[in-house]
């Protein structure tokens, strides 16, 4: 019966540095100094990226997201995101997050 326990507290653990180990979407504070640190994508629609550009990034629509990942990533940094929402921002992180795993920030355009 100490058994069962001993596997449940280790099933417990598992589940939870796992929870915590893996890195999460975190808004980017604006600091002139490490902007050369990131890969800029754009993922807002090509109307809004155009209306209001955000300079240095990359305009990739968040439906285009998975075909480019797929056909040239070759991202050496951390990513940040410009984005309308959160909501978009967690999208990307998670198919970004699926083929490396680098922090990834995000900003909201407005």
């Amino acid at each position: 019966m100490e058994w069962i326990y001993g596997l449940a507290v280790f099933l417990l653990i598992v589940v939870i540095y796992g929870y915590y180990s893996r890195p999460s979407l975190k808004p980017y504070q604006m600091r002139s100094e490490d902007k050369d640190d990131f890969c800029v994508i754009d993922i807002r629609d090509y109307i809004h990226a155009h209306r209001s550009p955000y300079p240095g990034a990359e305009n990739i629509p968040l439906n285009y997201l998975p075909r480019f990942l797929k056909e040239r990533w070759d991202c050496p940094g951390n990513i940040l995101l410009v984005t309308d929402d959160k909501r978009g921002a967690k999208l990307a992180a998670k198919m970004i997050r699926r083929k490396k795993r680098k922090s990834v920030y995000y900003i909201q355009s407005n």
